[in-house]
């Protein structure tokens, strides 16, 4: 029978203060985050939320609230740094460190803050015993292998050595998309401001995409990238609530990222 698999995924990221992400959280990100703890408790649906170093400090009682609920714990991280660079291997090592004491066992999935994504962090997830990246953006409703020499897309990876597979599993996130296009037509809009001040409409293409893929492949992974301090809103949660219902009620199945990417691997093989 067709599976599709839906994974919602929070970034909580380092307080206004901290330096470590490229897009600070702002003081209303740990409001919002604990409203979608709420919103989540009350349909039973699990999520992944991963988490800046210094969100965990800062948020401590959240952060354990998010472990005492059932979500997994993904560490959000620096994702692109100078080969080689010493404070790259500590700044992951604290990362990995700060979760273990939240949740007791090590982070198995990734997210580079920003999405930048390089092969020397590629190889740093890979040493740390890292299933799963997803950092990057991408319409594949589909997860790949990422190749151990950078991070293609399917079909555009590399070959002969450098093509030899990382054993990370790149879970790719559909949606928001990138942005969206100015009323003049040219300049881009990102897409946490039409959630902002139209979540309803910003919703519905989630809605189509994962009802598409419900109605159009025998399994594929749809992931949701939510910033808790857009989403968090009261209209942005009553929208999202909304299309939870819709997507419960079509049959769509709700995962944790390392419950579906241990399908993928499955799926993909070796």
């Amino acid at each position: 029978m067709p599976r599709s698999i839906v994974c919602l995924t929070i970034d909580l990221a380092a307080p206004p203060h901290g330096a470590a992400v490229a897009r600070p959280a702002t003081p209303f990100a740990s409001v919002g985050a604990a409203r979608l703890l709420d919103l989540l408790g009350r349909r039973g649906l699990p999520a992944t939320w991963f988490m800046a170093t210094e969100a965990i400090a800062a948020h401590p009682e959240l952060c354990e609230r998010a472990v005492f609920a059932g979500h997994e714990i993904g560490l959000l991280g620096v994702g692109a740094a100078p080969a080689g660079l010493p404070s790259a291997d500590a700044d992951l090592s604290r990362g990995i460190a700060a979760i273990r004491g939240l949740s007791g066992q090590p982070p198995r999935g990734f997210r580079a803050a920003g999405a930048a994504l390089d092969d020397a962090t590629l190889a740093r997830l890979d040493a740390q015993r890292f299933t799963y990246d997803s950092s990057l953006r991408s319409g594949h409703l589909w997860p790949w292998r990422l190749p151990r020499h950078g991070p293609a897309a399917p079909g555009e990876g590399a070959t002969g050595d450098d093509a030899t597979a990382a054993g990370l599993i790149e879970m790719p996130i559909g949606w928001p998309p990138v942005a969206r296009t100015g009323v003049d037509g040219a300049h881009p809009v990102p897409v946490s401001a039409l959630a902002l001040e139209a979540p309803r409409l910003a919703l519905q293409t989630l809605l189509d995409e994962a009802l598409f893929m419900r109605d159009s492949l025998d399994w594929g992974v749809l992931t949701l990238a939510l910033d808790p301090a857009v989403i968090g809103r009261g209209a942005g949660l009553r929208a999202l609530g909304d299309v939870l219902d819709t997507l419960i009620e079509a049959g769509v199945v709700f995962l944790t990222m390392a419950e579906a990417a241990a399908e993928a691997a499955d799926r993909l093989g070796p």
